[in-house]
């Protein structure tokens, strides 16, 4: 069996800086609004220079959506890794499992980020062009399913609405949650299952419709 390389002294060191400088300043940011909250603030806070957290973070959204950095890295692995015999709505779940498994580790962290992203138009905007990339990656998973481009109309409405999936997580039950709050990992379960049926449906019935000549 392989060795694992643990990380050195130097790398545990850079992320735990990292971690901290994104803690402190989703913070800062809940509590005096994105705009307002300064890099010279944030450093402060984290007990870093301003130097220090710009080569970390070029700009302020990336602190902010570094929570979930790499979790399109990891829809691609699962997507293009799937076993035989699995579609992607399949490996969709799968994937959505294992990111809610994390996000469980540090609910409080989540919830703060969730909380700031709703609260500034920007970030909403950003946000949504992730969502896009996501959508990409469905869309070329989708297209084997199909049997189809992934540029064509049958998979970019399958795609498309895929994605819905992942409003339909953030708005369910939205007014009756505290601000920032998800909702529990049953409720997004069943959520989800439902619809990624539908979403499954729509995709077989695409995959099984006559082509006409």
């Amino acid at each position: 069996m392989p060795s694992v390389t643990k990380p050195g002294l130097r790398e545990r060191k850079k992320a735990q800086t990292r971690q901290t400088i994104v803690r402190v300043a989703l913070e800062l940011f809940a509590e005096q609004g994105y705009g307002q909250t300064t890099i010279a603030q944030i450093a402060a806070a984290a007990d870093v220079s301003p130097r220090t957290v710009s080569t970390y973070f070029p700009a302020k959204e990336d602190i902010v959506f570094d929570v979930s950095a790499g979790s399109k890295e990891r829809l691609v692995a699962a997507i293009q890794g799937r076993p035989e015999g699995q579609d992607t709505m399949s490996a969709l779940r799968a994937w959505l499992l294992e990111e809610h498994e994390a996000l469980d580790h540090d609910q409080a962290l989540h919830t703060c980020q969730r909380l700031v992203i709703d609260r500034e138009e920007t970030l909403l905007q950003h946000e949504q062009a992730l969502l896009r990339e996501f959508e990409l990656v469905l869309a070329e998973g989708l297209a084997v399913d199909l049997g189809a481009p992934a540029y064509d109309i049958k998979t970019r409405m399958a795609a498309a609405a895929a994605m819905a999936v992942f409003d339909l997580l953030h708005d369910e039950g939205h007014a009756e949650r505290a601000e920032g709050e998800l909702p529990t990992i049953e409720e997004q379960l069943e959520l989800l299952d439902q619809a990624l049926a539908f979403v499954t449906g729509g995709v077989t019935a695409l995959r099984d419709r006559p082509t006409e000549n």
